[in-house]
């Protein structure tokens, strides 16, 4: 964190989250140290690519990458454009868009794209030469839509960092951060029966798109590649070295979520949170039977904030595609007891954030964003009154009755509770 993000950020949030703020970030530079010799240490494995250029796969779309460039450097351009060359997956078109915004720009090379699909690519960034190969493959199960994981390169230090291995498609956490971002391929139809990318978002106007292309799909239709084909390059001015810079760009992303939001016919409020960059959303929906809704708590287990089952009442209310939504339970010292769970990519239960203390707010602030979860704690939790047949002394029955009637599970750290 630099002087100038420090000060920014004591400025707008306090001593005492600062003083969590720095812990995170010595947390973080363990890891990207440890990501960057991996990283540096790999070998390229060019048996495996060449068996990516041979693959015939059923269907063979063609994907027009869509640049938006304003005066890039030359270095880093002639980068980009090897990196798009080195595809193992042939079957694609670079388009370029100049003399305007930067939707301006992209919207200039989507009117001209001839492909399928179209993917986005930042003039200084690089892709991994199996990116295409991967969406691809993706593309052939259905997809409509497609994103994958990602890093950042910092030119001046010569080290990749900030790992960012992303969970597989949820709203919540989309309505919080665009989290999805790059590398992202969509379906050349879609993209334009949503209109492309509009001028006043500039900024965050992916984050924009994005979700007005996911609130037109099934979820079956979302396909998230857990490898990292993306590497944003930090430099001088770039969004992806200080966040802080583009501050238009944060009241861009407010705007984009509140717009997703107002079709909804439900009272709301977004604000930024302490992160630059993140977003809560606050239900003011009325809760006019509080009786439909039950929360259930383990012995000794309060609340530290009274307000936290109204809040939850009208989350529950204001989504009714969510069956159930669980608080963060914390012991006496502030280590985390229950975050809810997921499910790795070998299927093992992992719990979140387990011993972490609560006030972190883990890589990528994820760990303080409401988000959803494959199995919560019955120990603290407000589910629907209907729902009530689902409760169990084992959460993962509870958690499995309540997706099997075809609910989503929701977590919400900001309520908070402690087990005495």
């Amino acid at each position: 964190m630099n002087t100038k993000r420090l000060i920014d950020y004591i400025r707008r949030n306090g001593p005492v989250r600062t003083w969590y703020a720095v812990r995170q970030h010595i947390m973080d530079g363990r890891t990207d140290r440890e990501y960057d010799r991996e990283m540096k240490s790999r070998i390229v494995d060019e048996g495996r690519l060449e068996r990516q250029r041979r693959t015939k796969f059923p269907y063979e779309p063609l994907i027009s990458i869509l640049v938006p460039t304003y005066k890039p450097e030359d270095r880093y351009f002639r980068e980009m454009l090897r990196s798009v060359k080195a595809q193992t997956y042939g079957n694609y078109e670079l388009l370029l868009g100049n003399g305007g915004g930067i939707s301006e720009n992209t919207n200039a090379a989507l009117s001209e794209a001839r492909g399928d699909y179209i993917a986005l690519l930042d003039q200084d960034d690089v892709i991994e030469p199996d990116a295409l190969f991967h969406i691809v493959e993706e593309i052939n199960t259905g997809a409509r839509l497609i994103y994958t994981d990602e890093d950042k390169y910092d030119t001046g230090k010569d080290r990749y960092l900030r790992p960012f291995r992303k969970p597989d498609f949820d709203s919540e956490l989309l309505r919080s951060n665009n989290y999805v971002c790059h590398f992202l391929a969509v379906e050349s139809r879609l993209a334009r029966e949503v209109g492309g990318f509009r001028s006043e978002f500039d900024g965050a106007q992916d984050h924009d798109f994005i979700l007005r292309c996911t609130a037109r799909l099934e979820r079956s239709q979302i396909a998230h590649i857990g490898r990292i084909l993306y590497h944003w390059r930090i430099h001088t001015g770039s969004t992806a070295g200080d966040p802080a810079e583009k501050s238009y760009a944060h009241t861009a992303g407010k705007r984009a979520i509140e717009e997703s939001l107002k079709d909804l016919g439900i009272r709301y409020e977004v604000t930024e949170t302490e992160h630059r960059g993140f977003y809560r959303v606050e239900y003011k929906t009325e809760v006019k039977d509080a009786s439909i809704y039950e929360m259930h708590l383990g012995d000794g287990i309060i609340a530290l904030d009274p307000e936290n089952e109204s809040n939850m009442r009208a989350y529950l209310e204001s989504n009714p595609d969510v069956g159930a939504i669980g608080g963060r339970v914390i012991d006496r010292k502030g280590r985390i007891i229950s975050n809810g769970y997921r499910r790795d990519v070998e299927g093992n239960i992992a719990p979140l954030y387990l011993g972490k203390n609560y006030r972190l707010s883990g890589e990528f602030h994820m760990a303080s964003l409401r988000q959803e979860v494959d199995i919560i704690s019955n120990q603290c939790v407000m589910l629907r009154a209907k729902l009530k047949d689902c409760m169990s002394s084992d959460s993962v029955k509870m958690s499995r009755r309540i997706h099997g009637k075809g609910y989503r599970i929701v977590m919400d750290p900001q309520m908070v509770y402690i087990k005495k």
